[in-house]
């Protein structure tokens, strides 16, 4: 009785270590993660409107920081605050992976104005025209690397390398209802008043407003990325996540950045187009272990 008693306990914890180890993939599996940075939250540019909040404000208000301040170069964040991965397991110790993280959002605000040249022609018209702002804001990471793994049973190590580029920036488009004419040069608009009227004067051009926005100049990024940690294989094919990322070294490059203007000519007497060089561009390079992230994610593998 006590050998078959035995025999049996023997034979549940082989059939258990065998159903324990099975659940790491096989060589030649494709595996497809969600990967989130919960360290990389205050470090992302803000380019969309916070839920529970109006267009309006936020693009008037320039909430995201791009806009008031034109001339710097935005400092990309390092890491996404989520991306896709995908992973293909080349041999039992090593895996090469790529992901994609992005941003961003495409808005197109209106607004309602007197229509000037009825109430020019009637002062108690009612008529109204529409003023529009559509503005692009994104922001995106793209990395493509190797990873070792070693350990016994389902939790392994895992250590990576990446070769990273990352890039942000927008700009804004503005189209009017009023015309500007000669006998009407500072037509009602919804712009005037919003801080995006800041015209620096120029051509014989006594007021202008904005056509382009692009203060916001993309800004783009090449860099190595690192990481270390655990990857938990806690049912058959799945698995959880756990590493510490940080980059090492980044370049990075912003183009040139514009705002282009319209408004009547006393020189010509006509409406001209008026560029103002916002910056020539910059560049950045940094380096260091400053730059840490803790990226939590969840893997299939099929």
């Amino acid at each position: 009785m006590i050998v078959l008693g035995a025999l049996v306990l023997s034979t549940s914890v082989l059939m258990a270590e065998r159903e324990w180890t099975n659940k790491v993939p096989e060589v030649g599996t494709v595996g497809v993660g969600i990967t989130f940075n919960v360290a990389s939250m205050a470090t992302q540019m803000q380019s969309q409107p916070n839920a529970n909040t109006h267009l309006g404000p936020f693009l008037f208000d320039a909430t995201d920081g791009l806009f008031n301040t034109p001339a710097s170069m935005y400092i990309l964040s390092q890491d996404p605050v989520a991306a896709l991965r995908i992973k293909y397991r080349m041999t039992e110790h090593w895996n090469i992976r790529a992901s994609i993280g992005f941003n961003g959002s495409h808005l197109d605000y209106s607004e309602y104005v007197r229509d000037d040249l009825a109430f020019a022609l009637d002062p108690n018209s009612e008529n109204k025209v529409v003023d529009h702002i559509k503005a692009d804001l994104n922001s995106s990471n793209f990395a493509v690397g190797a990873e070792f793994t070693a350990g016994p049973r389902n939790l392994k190590f895992v250590a990576g390398v990446n070769l990273l580029y990352a890039f942000a920036g927008g700009k804004m488009n503005f189209s009017y209802g009023n015309e500007i004419t000669a006998a009407n040069q500072t037509p009602t608009s919804r712009i005037t008043g919003t801080g995006y009227d800041d015209f620096p004067g120029g051509m014989g051009i006594a007021w202008g407003r904005p056509l382009e926005r692009k203060n916001a100049g993309f800004t783009h990024g090449i860099g190595i990325q690192a990481d270390l940690g655990i990857e938990w294989f806690f049912v058959q094919n799945l698995s959880l996540g756990a590493v510490a990322t940080f980059t090492p070294i980044m370049f990075m490059k912003q183009c040139q950045t514009y705002t282009t203007y319209e408004g009547f000519s006393a020189k010509t007497g006509q409406v001209e187009q008026y560029n103002k060089l916002v910056s020539p561009g910059s560049w950045a390079c940094l380096y260091g272990i400053r730059n840490l992230g803790l990226q939590l994610s969840l893997n299939y593998y099929f």
